[in-house]
């Protein structure tokens, strides 16, 4: 039948095609389709290139444009990229509205992400970086929280001139077999999906998070022996751990701007002014400093060797034992090892303090959660029978920085990260420092009240520092520069907890370079085990020194953001020296050698070349993955 003078046959047919033929149509009668103007033609062949070269254009931005020219074989993952995209944009389905709106969502966030995570990072979103953020999510969810407002802006934008590239790009007719090719063409050039472009690494990214387990420790700690102290006396200890506190921020002068009250109760303190983490991320900085070991062992050994708490849980001094707690504003989950209820007779946790599960760390910083550790410091201390370890662990000087926004003493202030805020940004910071001096002086204070006149020890100090702007980052986990890296280390002791040569010993160290790793050493000088039959042979292995000695050398200690422990989104490792470091991230095509004297700044390759040959020991590769020429010519000779 006709209907309407058009023939009634079902759309998509043979005769549906056929009348697109300009005489077919002559003859039935329908309207002749004129031709797309040259301009349309033109715009239309715009949209397509602009989509199936948009991550071609974006990683040859990152990757920089000397790259593919020292390394042309890379140049497959930009032909692999343009060959999958060209794929994409001839795919079928797109004539299809709720097709091309996902497609072009899906396109817009991968977009915005890779820009995101590179202007934040400065380095290409990939594997490894999914799965470090998986690891770490407690502290990944505030930082999408801060910005999912701009997140979603930039989503919508994004998503919109992606819809609007396919819908003006014409290219779904073409054929698929040559992309095809080419695609597998540029794979095998490339060498391995990590080299490639961002959407060919978000495919990897996807597979591998679906397919890898993460490893969160659930390890049992192994008990140690009881340990019998050479001491009459065990001294009461207080070691209290805060959070992104950089050195040049902190107390390590009298007077003290940042903490007034902490430098009245302890006037006599020791202040080391070269002192610093093995790691900017809190989870690997922790470990390092609870065992004393450095971080580039395998996962099981990390997590069951000893740390401070076995320690303290097994000395005993004239049938002594310690009453060991762990009062923290911290998420249960920070330390990655077995559960600290084995061994501490009391733990306090954020969660415990907040009544219920906590999110991520950004719950314990807003709720002012250090003020109530404080308070559970002034109740139980003085309930807690003698004598007494007690490791005060805070949280208040992590972003967003907690303080009472009425009467914080420096302004103007500002929470949010902003390139152009940056000063306001770090009044916040310091503003919080004063705040956590409060609390920290609370607890001092009835920790010293508690002690009446037996003895006792002070240790401050914090897992890692926090930049501004400096080396193009903000915050901390981006590299292992100084403002990230260096942290003040502060000992103060009293009635007798030290004798006369270990006092002097640990004034003759404070210009030395430190680390957190000489600070289980040091508690073996303190609790009286420094010449425990049971501990020698782990003792010897240990790489830090007690500060309660003559002055040592360094020596050359690994450093890094990348262990089995914790997972790094990019590779960042390196040498720390007495007077140098040696440091390299994922896009170094060298080494960096830093000078440690007056302030860090950067010096010739050649004069870190101990601890290049150190760097061969310690480190099977680069950062860039690339071996270390250097190398060759140490295994030679």
């Amino acid at each position: 039948m006709w209907s309407g003078g058009a023939p009634a046959r079902p759309p998509g047919s043979l005769f549906s095609r056929l009348t697109n033929l300009r005489f077919v149509r002559v003859a039935h009668g329908l309207p002749r389709r004129e031709p797309s103007s040259a301009a349309s033609q033109w715009f239309s062949l715009c949209c397509g290139l602009l989509f199936v070269s948009q991550f071609v254009v974006v990683d040859w931005y990152m990757r920089g444009m000397g790259f593919y020219s020292r390394h042309p074989r890379y140049l497959g993952s930009l032909l692999a990229s343009f060959a999958l995209m060209t794929l994409v944009v001839r795919w079928r389905a797109l004539r299809y509205p709720l097709f091309k709106v996902s497609v072009a969502t899906m396109m817009g966030t991968l977009l915005l992400a890779v820009l995101a995570y590179y202007r934040y990072y400065h380095s290409p979103l990939d594997a490894q970086a999914v799965l470090a953020a998986r690891h770490a999510w407690s502290d990944v969810l505030p930082v999408l929280k801060r910005g999912a407002a701009a997140l979603c802006l930039g989503c919508v934008v994004l998503t919109s001139i992606e819809y609007g590239l396919l819908r003006y790009a014409n290219a779904r007719n073409g054929s698929r077999l040559l992309p095809a090719g080419a695609l597998v063409v540029g794979l095998l050039l490339a060498g391995n999906v990590s080299s490639t472009t961002s959407e060919l690494r978000a495919l990897d990214a996807v597979w591998t998070l679906c397919t890898t387990r993460d490893h969160k420790s659930a390890d049992e700690r192994l008990p140690l022996p009881e340990l019998e102290s050479t001491r009459l006396e065990l001294p009461n200890v207080l070691f209290i751990i805060t959070e992104s506190v950089r050195a040049i921020d902190a107390c390590r002068s009298s007077p003290c701007a940042t903490g007034p009250e902490f430098d009245r109760l302890l006037p006599s303190r020791v202040d080391f002014q070269q002192s610093r983490s093995l790691s900017s991320y809190t989870a690997i900085a922790l470990s390092a400093l609870a065992t004393g070991q450095t971080q580039l062992g395998p996962r099981g050994s990390l997590t069951t060797a000893p740390d401070f708490f076995d320690l303290a849980n097994a000395v005993r001094a004239a049938g002594a034992r310690y009453s060991l707690v762990y009062w923290s504003s911290q998420l249960a989950a920070v330390f990655e090892r077995g559960p600290i209820t084995q061994v501490a007779n009391d733990v306090i946790t954020a969660e415990m303090l907040l009544h219920g599960p906590a999110a991520d760390i950004e719950d314990s910083v807003a709720a002012l959660l250090d003020r109530r550790l404080a308070e559970q410091c002034e109740q139980r201390l003085s309930h807690l029978q003698a004598p007494r370890f007690v490791v005060l662990h805070l949280s208040g000087t992590h972003a967003p920085y907690a303080f009472d926004d009425v009467q914080a003493p420096l302004r103007p202030w500002q929470r949010h990260v902003t390139w152009s805020g940056l000063d306001a940004l770090h009044r916040a910071y310091l503003n919080s420092i004063l705040e956590q001096d409060h609390s920290i002086a609370r607890c001092i204070r009835s920790f010293l009240e508690s002690t009446q006149s037996h003895p006792w020890v002070v240790v401050y100090t914090s897992d890692h520092g926090e930049a501004f702007g400096e080396h193009s980052a903000i915050h901390h986990g981006q590299n292992l520069y100084d403002e990230q890296l260096r942290v003040p280390l502060t000992i103060a002791h009293g009635e007798g907890a030290l004798n006369a040569q270990q006092a002097e010993n640990l004034r003759r160290n404070v210009q030395a370079s430190v680390t957190h790793l000489d600070l289980l050493p040091t508690l073996l000088d303190v609790l009286g085990l420094e010449h425990h039959i049971a501990l020698q042979t782990w003792a010897k292995r240990l790489p830090g020194r007690s500060l309660l000695r003559a002055p040592a050398p360094l020596g050359q200690i690994p450093i890094s953001n990348c262990t089995d422990l914790f997972p790094c989104p990019i590779n960042t490792w390196g040498i720390l020296g007495e007077h140098d470091k040696l440091t390299a991230q994922s896009w170094d095509g060298q080494w960096r050698c830093l000078s440690l004297t007056g302030s860090e700044h950067e010096v010739e390759l050649s004069a870190c070349a101990e601890l290049r040959q150190a760097a061969c020991q310690h480190f099977r590769v680069m950062p860039n993955s690339q071996p270390d020429p250097a190398c060759n010519q140490v295994h030679r000779h």
